[in-house]
């Protein structure tokens, strides 16, 4: 062979290292999704779950208890929200880490910044490392070089790492990158086994979106202990004792000793930890019972005893949780706000009103989950369990963005890596060259949705629907900003529109009662019903509520809606400024289309 000829496959020296990429991609990133804060501050980029995020964040660190979840200025006397202190925690330590420097309010805006910048950065690498677990080694520079650049073009999980975003999200879709790494390679290293479970009781005691991809992958575990037995006795008892000590660890963390038990179904509580740690200490019964008969039907036997005995105390002890998490949600409200929040829409009604974008949130994920089958038919017996938990966690998370789009961000994350690691299994040859990348980015979220977003018009020309309704934030009322000159007034209670709720409370010392959140049904039922109300009758429930201001914004979903729900009452006439003898004009704050009464005593 000539020397003037590379060997193929062999890597030039001129490309760039996994590394660099990496660093590049995060900075782009960063300043790509920081672009909104730049220009309008990042106060005013935080959504409402982040703005009431600060508020849960300062409430902390200004002395309120660590299991005290409840937020006293929503719906006074409170709300009991369902968030965690495992995003609160590491929040309040930055800003307490910056104050002595920068002062509260700068501390608070570089920690808003810097948050889902070093989230942005773990995901970018958790996609490389999970990509590179299925490449041979001298194939792995290439194979993370792709996983990068296909990460960094999930632009349905990206918007969860702008600048501002500290809900959870971002945390949740970092942790079962984490959780997908370590039970991929569960089968030959122990170590892993343990941090797999470890990483998936974390995520859950933040919030339970990752719940069906966790069971799916764990039961997958279940079934590689029935399969091979004592081969794998050692990394599934360090799964199973990973995720049954860590759960309870957390519980004891989290929870208050008198609500270990409660049956709360829509945060970490008496449910999950049921299964978390019931389904760890089943998955070591059954690791026992393989130890003492080391036969096929017996393990199987032993596994579907635990599972049923399991299930069986699940249904028992909590059966009021086989409901969807927005069961309690009254029907007024579900059609008057829950059914309008994009984030909750199904895939049927993303395809009613942007058709366009059918391609972006979905198509990456269900090509990936295709490769994925391939590679679970074409793989090695040694890599089988890899591949079969891989795509059964990705199946769960398509089938959860099906139900709620929200699910989408998590699914293109998690597919990014799992795409490149596929292409490798099934075209090792492909990988020689810029062959891989140039693939992998051919397929990611970001070519697919722009083919999705350039092709539709014209097959759908003539043919345009209703569409997704997206306010301007500071119009409606949703900005920090925008509702900033509230904070000149006494501190009282403030009759405003569900989206206004949040950010009310991060820019002022007043209450509100209505806010974006399931829990909420009294306070946004008050708010809605009184605003539908006649002057008169509304009257009496402001008394009743002791309302000291109301807020109207015409450019808020929530004014348009309750105008067409009564069009003589309150709202309306407010909105015709047509104002009743006991409410007062605050004309120091008020301005063209966002008002601000007070009620006469």
């Amino acid at each position: 062979m000539s020397p003037l000829v590379r060997p193929t496959g062999q890597g030039s020296t001129t490309e760039p290292k996994p590394a660099i990429v990496l660093v590049i991609a995060w900075a782009v990133i960063v300043v790509a999704l920081g672009l909104p804060a730049i220009k309008n501050g990042v106060f005013d980029a935080l959504s409402t779950d982040d703005a009431m995020r600060l508020v849960e964040v300062r409430d902390l660190l200004a002395g309120q208890g660590w299991f005290d979840l409840t937020q006293y200025r929503l719906d006074p006397p409170g709300i009991a929200m369902h968030w965690s202190r495992i995003v609160d925690a590491p929040l309040a330590m930055l800003i307490l880490l910056f104050r002595p420097l920068l002062g509260q309010h700068h501390a608070e805006a570089l920690t808003l910044v810097l948050w889902p910048s070093l989230l942005v950065g773990a995901a970018l690498w958790l996609a490389a490392a999970i990509a590179s677990q299925a490449g041979v080694p001298a194939d792995r520079p290439r194979t993370r070089l792709a996983a990068i650049l296909v990460a960094a073009l999930s632009i349905p999980a990206l918007i969860h790492f702008r600048s501002g975003a500290i809900d959870h999200h971002n945390l949740q879709m970092v942790l079962l990158l984490g959780f997908v790494l370590c039970v991929c390679d569960l089968e030959h290293h122990p170590a892993k086994a343990a941090l797999a479970g470890i990483l998936a009781a974390l995520s859950l005691s933040i919030g339970l979106e990752m719940l069906p991809a966790i069971a799916m992958a764990s039961a997958a575990v279940v079934g590689l202990l029935v399969w091979k037995g004592t081969d794998v006795l050692r990394p599934a008892c360090a799964f199973g004792a990973g995720l049954a000590v860590s759960s309870l660890l957390l519980a004891l963390l989290l929870l208050p000793i008198n609500t270990l038990f409660k049956p709360v179904c829509d945060t970490f509580g008496g449910p999950t930890l049921l299964l978390c740690a019931g389904g760890g200490i089943a998955l070591l019964a059954v690791a026992g019972v393989s130890c003492l008969r080391e036969d096929l039907w017996t393990r199987l036997t032993a596994s579907a005893l635990a599972g049923a005995l399991l299930m069986g105390a699940f249904f028992k002890s909590y059966p009021g949780c086989l409901a969807s998490p927005y069961a309690q949600v009254d029907p007024l409200l579900v059609s008057f706000w829950l059914g309008r929040v994009a984030e909750t829409m199904p895939a049927t009604e993303v395809a009613q009103l942007q058709p366009q974008k059918l391609l972006g949130y979905y198509a990456f994920p269900l090509l990936t989950l295709g490769l994925c089958v391939a590679a679970v038919i074409g793989c090695t017996p040694q890599t089988r369990f890899r591949w079969i938990v891989s795509t059964v966690t990705l199946a769960a998370l398509f089938a959860v963005s099906l139900w709620e789009l929200r699910g989408a961000a998590a699914a293109n994350i998690v597919a990014a890596p799992l795409c490149v690691a596929a292409i490798v299994r099934l075209r090792t040859d492909i990988v020689a060259g810029w062959w891989l990348v140039r693939v992998a980015l051919l397929m990611s979220p970001a070519t697919l949705g722009g083919i999705g977003l350039a092709v539709w018009p014209a097959l759908a020309a003539g043919t345009a629907g209703p569409d997704i309704a997206m306010p301007d934030l500071a119009a409606s009322c949703q900005t920090i900003s925008s509702v900033a000159p509230l904070a000149g007034l006494p501190p009282g209670r403030i009759m405003a529109p569900i989206d206004s709720g949040p950010a009310i409370l991060a820019a002022t010392e007043h209450s509100v009662f209505a806010g974006p959140y399931h829990r909420n049904n009294d306070g946004n039922l008050v708010m809605v019903h009184t605003m539908i109300e006649s002057p008169q009758a509304a009257r009496n429930m402001l008394r009743a509520r002791r309302v000291d201001y109301i807020l109207t914004c015409n450019g808020s979903v929530d004014q348009a809606d309750l105008v067409r729900l009564a069009p003589e009452g309150l709202a309306a006439q407010l909105g015709r400024g047509e104002a009743p003898d006991y409410l007062e004009l605050v004309e120091a704050v008020s301005r063209p289309g966002w008002t601000i009464w007070r009620v006469r005593r």
